[in-house]
Parts: structure tokens; sequence; C-alpha cells
């Protein structure tokens, strides 16, 4: 006859049970009525300023500026610019430095972008005021001379008379280092203060490259005055084509392919 087995404080015929060990201690048993530890919620988007080249943008509006803009747009690129090297040697010195700027970007606006190219502008809402801006000259080149004259006095306030010899030196060395094929060069980005982190520059560059690749297909140009600048450019498809060295500072001649059909 067969022996049965019993266990202590337990029913007869039935096996010890095991409990399964975590380092030593025993796991503890759920009860029927016992919370489950929630799932960790997902991780926070990275903020809109860290986002890849492509991704779509939902934080500014790109449109065209308005002529009655062109001096707003001025002021948000002399105010970026205030301290950049390569553009001293075309204005110098820091006497009304600000002011001076935001006048030769009025000129610079009117006889370039502004006739055949494009001013971008970013907002941060639809129709509010201008936060940033990229401004394009387009494969047919600056005004005809005669619409330019206008704005030779604003021109020579900004550079002062004494330095305008020099300043024309700076600008052959800069015409010499541009493509001789049609393409569009970027002039001058740049975004305020108060839209930093909003995308706002990515979001300039993506429309217009996305414009251009969709045709005519041209190349793209630039100029790069930092080190960070160019390593931005970098990431849009730009690559070194040559350096414009203008009294000790150096600049960085990029080109952007036009798109394969």
């Amino acid at each position: 006859m067969a022996r049965r087995t019993r266990r202590r404080h337990g029913r007869p015929g039935r096996r010890p049970r095991v409990r399964a060990l975590d380092h030593g201690r025993p796991r503890p048993r759920l009860g029927p009525h016992a919370r489950r530890a929630r799932p960790r919620a997902p991780p926070p988007r990275p903020p809109p300023d860290h986002r890849h080249p492509g991704e779509p943008d939902v934080t500014v509006h790109i449109d065209q500026a308005d002529p009655s803009e062109i001096e707003a747009c001025a002021a948000i690129i002399a105010a970026a610019l205030l301290d950049d090297p390569v553009l001293r040697t075309f204005v110098r010195g820091d006497h009304d430095r600000l002011g001076r700027l935001t006048d030769l970007h009025v000129a610079l606006l009117r006889n370039g972008p502004a006739h055949g190219g494009a001013i971008d502008v970013a907002r941060a809402d639809p129709g509010g005021r201008v936060v940033g801006v990229a401004a394009w000259e387009g494969p047919d080149g600056h005004a005809p001379w005669w619409t330019q004259v206008r704005d030779v006095p604003r021109t020579l306030r900004a550079i002062g008379l004494r330095h305008a010899a020099a300043s024309l030196r700076a600008q052959s060395a800069f015409d010499a280092a541009r493509p001789r094929t049609p393409h569009w060069f970027l002039a001058d980005i740049a975004v305020a203060p108060a839209a930093q982190g909003l995308g706002a520059g990515s979001a300039l560059l993506r429309h217009r490259l996305g414009a251009i690749d969709a045709g005519p297909r041209l190349p793209a140009y630039l100029e790069a005055t930092t080190p960070g600048s160019r390593r931005l450019y970098e990431r849009w498809g730009f690559r070194r084509t040559d350096d414009v060295v203008v009294d000790g500072t150096v600049a960085t001649a990029m080109t952007r392919p036009a798109a394969s059909a």
C-alpha cells in the first residue's frame, strides 16, 4: 500500500511550494487585488531647435516680406551680425554701428534679393511681426545700376567715405569666389533674439532650398563666416569650395549642388 506523504501545515499528497529567489530574497506574491506598477511615460520630444533637417516645423510660419518690412528685416540682420568679423571688413568702427549696419542692409535688400530674388521671413503667428529673415539673390543678380543710385548715399553713410576703397576691395574678393553659372545666393540669414529656439532658421532654409530643388534646379551658394555656421550649412548639403581672405579674416565659400532630376 502506497504511503501518503504529509507536509507540515499542508494537505496530504501535495508537494511543498518553492518560491523564486531574487538575489537571495523571496519574490513577493501579488494578491488578486494588488496594484501592478504603471508603465513609464515615453520621454518628451526634443525641442524644435534639436530637430533634424527635413522634420516638419510647426512653430513658425514662412512667407515673403512685404516691401514695407524691408527696414525691419535689415534691423534683424544688423543686430545678428553686429560683431561678425567678416562684416567688419566692410563696415569699420563702432560709432552708431547698429544704425549703420541697418542702413547698409536696407540698400543691399532693395537692390539684391528684392529684385529677382526672395526675402523669406519667419513669423511666430500668421500675419505677425517678422522674427527671422533669409535674403536670397536670384540667378538674375542685382537691380540695374540706375535703380541702385538712390541708395548710394545710404551705403556711403554706412561704410564711410574714407573706407570706401577698402570695402570695394573686399567686395571684389567675395565676388571672385562666387560660381560663374546661374545659382541662388544666400546673402543673409538671421533670427531675432526673441525667436531663438523656435526653429526659425531651419524653417527658413528648408523652405527656400525645397523651392530651389523643386525647379528650376540650380546650385545654391553662400559664405560662412564662423566655424559654427559652416558646420550648420554642411548639414544642409553645402560643401566648401574656396576660402575668401580679407584683411586677415577668413570666410568659407560653400556650394550646394543642384538637385538631381
